[in-house]
C-alpha cells in the first residue's frame, strides 16, 4: 500500500471522519454544535470529518461523549484496512466529495422513496442498452442496428 503524502489525507483518518460526520447528522448535531461541545472551532470539525486533520485520543473520546457513542464506533474494522477494495472505495467516495462536495449532503437530504427512484434511475442510465437500441454513426446520422 502506497505510504500517504503529507497533502493525501491518511485513509484511515478519511474513515474516522466520515463516520464522525455519519454519527453527528443522524444525531441532528450541528459542526458548530459539535464544535462548542469539544471546545474547538467548527473549522477544526471541519477538517476532523474530510480527514485532513487527524483526531487526537482525548478528542476522540470527547467527540464520542457528545456523539454517545464508543470510539470502536467511529473506527473502520480491524479487517478493513487491509481490504484494498474498501480502500480504494474511501478513495474514491473522497475525490467524489472533492469534485462534487454537497453531493453527499443533498443525497442524505432525500425521502428514502426519492433515493432508491435516483438509484434504479441512475443504473438504468448505465446499463448497456440491447443490440437492437445501439446507434452507430457514419460521421453525419446516426442509425439503428438491427
Amino acid at each position: 500500500m502506497p505510504k500517504p503524502s503529507r497533502t493525501t489525507p491518511h485513509i484511515v483518518d478519511v474513515a474516522v471522519g466520515a463516520n464522525i460526520r455519519q454519527r453527528r447528522r443522524a444525531l441532528k448535531i450541528s459542526q458548530e454544535a459539535l464544535a462548542e461541545a469539544i471546545a474547538v472551532t467548527f473549522q477544526q470539525v471541519q477538517k476532523y470529518e474530510r480527514g485532513a486533520n487527524r483526531v487526537s485520543a482525548s478528542c476522540l473520546f470527547d467527540i464520542c461523549r457528545v456523539l454517545k457513542c464508543h470510539p470502536a464506533d467511529l473506527m473502520p474494522p480491524p479487517d478493513w484496512y487491509g481490504d484494498e477494495k474498501a480502500m480504494k472505495w474511501m478513495s474514491d467516495a473522497r475525490a467524489l466529495h472533492v469534485l462534487h462536495p454537497r453531493l453527499f449532503e443533498t443525497l442524505m437530504a432525500l425521502p428514502e422513496e426519492n433515493l432508491r427512484l435516483l438509484v434504479a434511475g441512475l443504473q438504468a442510465l448505465t446499463a448497456e442498452p440491447p443490440a437492437k437500441e445501439k446507434l452507430i454513426s457514419n460521421g453525419r446520422n446516426p442509425e439503428l442496428i438491427a
